[in-house]
């Protein structure tokens, strides 16, 4: 492939709404797709339904009104069904929900080369809400499942997506703080982006928060012409399936104006004491205009945007910036709870000399560390790492002891050691006797430890 060419693609996987964008090498933004002649901002419905009796499946928008029209069995909450490691019924056969996740993957993909050469795609970037071992275990999964090769396909949670569509706009809307309200009929969730330009790189920071109880008003149906028609005369019409009725939906404007107080007073706390400039507002819950007093309070000095796909679009940009890393990678970074915040490493004595060997570099997520080395122990029966914080405390030692290990002469001790993390802040050590050849054998010992850092 051409270096100049190619794509990343930004996969923002949930319950309710998958948006997919993709970015060409060499323009200026991403776009997202468009299902079914839909708006972009719709995404698509992470449904999918199966025929009654045959094995057909179908998915989004389509599976949706093959719900509505024909009742086939629907199946929704696919993430979470996966997370849980649970199956469900459908014509008295189990499926296992990571098996139905990775069918909508698989057919949302299949929709995807419509715009898109697969072979083409340099990054696919999975966007989900929140990162645990349970969810790595899942993508991973979905990633051996698609037909893009494993070291393309990258994670991340929705709070680093935020970051990178934010760094990608204009500067004068987020070099200080700037947040994100994303309601989704039932619940807010918060992220509140802080630039700390005391430190070089700049450091990016995201405090999240979340409401529940929160709500949307009922829409109510009517006719367009039932000031004039009788309640039966209304309902004889609606019945004949002959004529198209016209339906109009308006608001409870009584519950509406409950709701937008209720919305105004957790933004205006919220919002008080902040200096925040720019507010970008997503997800379902804030479409109609129903939550008048709480978007003029939110526009008095500040800017605000409305959209549905920043979290692909966010993912899109980290792909790009993968491929092509830039300025913006240089002078900032990004500390999520998802990242290291310290460095991790080893000395080792190499050709007689002490040398520092990086383990772990501050500023990745955690879940994509995985190193293995090699070494030899110099004396004793321990092991120890070097932790070096981002924020300039001094460094600290973690020892690894090496219990029942065999006395063995300085220097002829050989060990392999791996390293990984079960979150941002807890490391995982395993270590094993490799022996010295012919000399000493390998005693076969293992030692696993975790330490909370």
């Amino acid at each position: 492939m051409d270096i100049n060419t190619g794509y990343a693609i930004g996969y923002d996987l949930n319950d309710i709404q998958t948006q997919i964008s993709y970015f060409e090498l060499n323009n200026d933004s991403p776009e997202s797709l468009v299902s079914d002649g839909e708006n972009e901002r719709l995404g698509i419905p992470t449904v999918l339904c199966k025929r009654s009796k045959v094995n057909q499946w179908s998915f989004g928008t389509e599976a949706v009104r093959l719900i509505n029209t024909e009742g086939e069995a629907e199946v929704n909450k696919i993430l979470s069904l996966a997370l849980s490691q649970k199956s469900i019924s459908i014509d008295g056969e189990e499926f296992k929900g990571l098996d139905l996740l990775i069918l909508f993957v698989r057919k949302s993909m299949d929709l995807l080369s419509v715009y898109v050469p697969i072979d083409q795609i340099r990054r696919l970037v999975f966007t989900v809400p929140e990162f645990d071992r349970r969810m790595l275990s899942v993508l991973e999964r979905v990633a051996a499942a698609v037909p893009i090769a494993r070291d393309r396909i990258m994670f991340q949670s929705y709070a680093e997506s935020v970051y990178c569509y934010m760094i990608h706009q204009p500067t004068e809307l987020w070099d200080t703080e700037c947040v994100v309200f994303d309601h989704d009929e039932k619940r807010m969730k918060v992220y509140d982006m802080k630039m700390n330009h005391r430190t070089e790189p700049v450091v990016a920071v995201i405090d999240e928060a979340e409401f529940e109880g929160l709500g949307v008003p009922d829409k109510e149906v009517y006719y367009e012409d039932d000031s004039e028609m009788g309640a039966d005369d209304v309902k004889a019409e609606a019945d004949n399936e002959e004529l198209q009725v016209p339906k109009r939906a308006s608001i409870n404007e009584e519950q509406a104006e409950k709701l937008d107080v209720q919305l105004y007073d957790i933004v205006h706390n919220f919002l008080s004491s902040r200096p925040i400039r720019s507010v970008f507002l997503l997800g379902a819950g804030f479409d109609g205009e129903w939550c008048k007093q709480t978007i003029k309070f939110l526009c008095l000095g500040r800017r605000v945007f409305q959209g549905r796909n920043m979290y692909s679009k966010g993912a899109c940009y980290y792909g790009m910036d993968n491929i092509s890393p830039g300025e913006l990678n240089e002078k900032y970074i990004f500390l999520g709870k998802d990242k290291l915040k310290f460095n991790l490493g080893i000395y080792m004595d190499r050709n007689d000399k002490e040398e520092y060997i990086a383990l772990a570099d501050g500023g990745v997520n955690w879940y994509d560390i995985s190193t293995e080395v090699e070494f030899m122990l110099y004396k004793g029966s321990k092991v120890e790492l070097i932790v070096t914080p981002l924020d300039g405390k001094e460094a600290r030692v973690i020892e690894v002891l090496l219990d029942g290990l065999p006395e063995r002469p300085p220097k002829t001790t050989r060990l392999k050691m791996k390293v990984s993390f079960m979150s941002g802040d807890t490391l995982r050590v395993e270590i094993e006797d490799k022996g010295f050849g012919e000399i000493f054998g390998s005693s076969g010992q293992k030692w696993e430890e975790e330490f909370n850092i």
